[in-house]
């Protein structure tokens, strides 16, 4: 005990009261500490109380979300925090499943517990679908809907279950019903056919009667004409049928299942032959249409035997693979080329160089010959070369060369007299009065000569001739054509010409024994058919075609 500590307590009465103020003292101490203490902890709970009313200040006690809402840590503090996570204390939860669930978020320091709760409020939507089914069917209550749209579960259900006996079309009623037992009704309609809806049958097979589509009714028949439809040819095609009074489509599906039976046979050749696919085909059975190809193209130029594969497929896509051989052998054998000699022709007149001229070789395929007359001038007298090449696939090429002898024509009087009569000998009878035998003279020059624009006219045999063999010519030769049957037949005849003008033109007189008559062949544009015409027809008709046939009256005898 410190003594400056006796002398600050001497002031006390005797030795005991020394004792009893030692005693108040240490009581005294006591009491302080005691009241220290029980502030401390007063202090400190109040400490813990304030921070638990802080702690549970930054979260939010409860929260209520729709269904289908997205929820993240964050959501249930009163400041975000992006760090913030749930613990794997917090009960799992189902956004789409409405209820109460108790969450805890960690976030910082501290963890927070609270209660979410899934609520679901919304009625679902959807859309109606109008259900076609065959008698006999039935369906689930969600058929009659789509595009069912809600955060939750939903379960679809019939107000009423509809009559799946009864054909026709009926009205159906759909019930939408979610984990908030919100509930939606939906109206739709359902259709039952007495037809099927859909009949299948082979590629091949014979048109389905009635009863391959007819469910149930007491009448039926087609409305599409079955026998147009073409039963070899894969497709689906629309079918309408009549059931009791009312219209039903149908769809027939012709399909084909059968793959293509095929025969084939290997090939031996010269090489460069052209082949396809077809040529190695002996036969083909199949309902359907049949295509064929090589799986990789033959190579022509090679000599020696190759393997091929051919896919045949059908109408249904069926395939089929064979296997052929194809052999190619050297072809070192030139064309040999008959027939070509030397030519003659008259001057103007047409060549017919391959007449009678011919080639062969050891393979025909692709055999090839060609004329060269570009040294020719037909139109002037001389001998030209002409040249005849012949050239096979593989290449083997022979040439032969003869001369084209071009000379003048003398046109012999005798030779158009005997083609004259030749024809006379076709277009007459005995039997024939003169009038009948001059309009078969008329007829005949009108129907076998064609009019050309030009013609010689210094020579009525030439023009007789041209008309005669070669069938064409002006108006000259029509006139000289007529002369010469004319005077063969007995009929007398004159040539007859008009006035020269800017243009000329050519015709005959008749006599039968009862005068002159104009007797024209000639075809014009108007298609005049001056056949046996009096003088005064003829004036008319020049008169009004400016002057057409206008001659010099003095030079010929009076026309009737």
């Amino acid at each position: 005990m410190n003594v400056d500590n006796a002398e600050d307590i001497e002031y006390l009465d005797g030795e005991e009261n020394v004792e009893k103020a030692e005693e108040g003292v240490s009581r005294k101490s006591k009491k302080t500490w005691l009241i220290v203490l029980i502030c401390l902890i007063m202090l400190a709970a109040s400490s813990a109380v304030g921070g638990l009313y802080y702690i549970r200040s930054l979260a939010y006690k409860v929260c209520r979300v729709e269904a289908g809402v997205s929820v993240s840590p964050s959501d249930f503090l009163k400041e975000p925090d992006e760090n913030a996570f749930f613990t794997q204390n917090s009960q799992p939860f189902d956004i789409a499943e409405p209820g109460e669930y108790i969450i805890e978020v960690k976030s910082g320091m501290f963890t927070h517990k609270c209660t979410l709760i899934i609520a679901d409020t919304i009625a679902p939507v959807a859309e109606p679908v109008s259900v076609m089914m065959e008698m006999g069917e039935s369906c689930e209550a969600e058929s009659f809907v789509t595009e069912v749209t809600d955060a939750t579960q939903v379960d679809i259900s019939y107000v009423e279950t509809p009559d799946f006996t009864k054909a026709g079309s009926q009205s159906v009623s759909v019930a939408l019903t979610d984990k908030g037992n919100n509930k939606t009704v939906i109206n739709s309609e359902l259709f039952i056919s007495q037809v099927l809806t859909n009949v299948t049958i082979e590629a091949g097979d014979k048109a389905p009667k009635l009863d391959s589509f007819i469910i149930e009714a007491k009448s039926s028949s087609f409305i599409t004409k079955m026998d147009t439809l073409d039963y070899t040819k894969v497709g689906d095609y629309e079918v309408l049928l009549n059931a009791d009074g009312q219209t039903y489509e149908s769809t027939l599906h012709i399909i084909d299942t059968i793959p293509p039976k095929v025969e084939v046979q290997d090939i031996e050749c010269f090489a460069f032959m052209p082949l396809g696919a077809e040529d190695f085909t002996v036969s083909i059975e199949d309902a359907t249409e049949v295509n064929m190809a090589f799986k990789e193209e033959p190579d022509m130029s090679h000599i020696g035997t190759q393997d091929l594969e051919i896919a045949y497929t059908d109408g249904g896509n069926n395939e089929v693979v064979k296997q052929v051989k194809l052999t190619l052998l050297e072809d070192n054998e030139a064309p040999v080329i008959e027939g070509a000699v030397d030519l003659k022709v008259f001057i103007g007149d047409s060549v017919t160089y391959r007449k009678n001229v011919s080639v062969t070789d050891n393979c025909l395929e692709g055999l090839l010959m060609t004329v060269d007359t570009s040294a020719v001038n037909i139109n002037e007298e001389g001998v030209y070369p002409v040249t005849y090449n012949a050239k096979d696939l593989a290449g083997n090429v022979t040439s032969v060369t003869v001369n084209l002898t071009v000379t003048p024509r003398v046109y012999d009087i005798n030779e158009v007299y005997a083609a004259a009569d030749a024809v006379l000998a076709r277009i007459i009878t005995p039997e024939m009065s003169q009038i009948e035998q001059v309009r078969a003279i008329f007829d005949y020059v009108r129907s076998h000569v064609s009019y050309i624009s030009e013609s010689a006219k210094d020579d009525w045999v030439r023009g007789a001739y041209e008309g005669l063999v070669y069938g064409k010519g002006d108006c000259f030769v029509f006139a000289c054509t007529s002369k010469v049957l004319l005077t063969r037949a007995g009929i007398a005849n004159i040539d007859i010409v008009k006035i020269p003008t800017r243009t000329s033109h050519y015709w005959n007189l008749v006599n039968v024994g009862d005068g002159w008559y104009h007797f024209d062949t000639t075809p014009r544009k108007d298609h005049p058919v001056i056949f046996m015409w009096t003088e005064a027809q003829m004036m008319e008709y020049s008169g009004r075609h400016y002057n057409s046939h206008n001659y010099d009256h003095s030079l010929y005898p009076v026309v009737n």
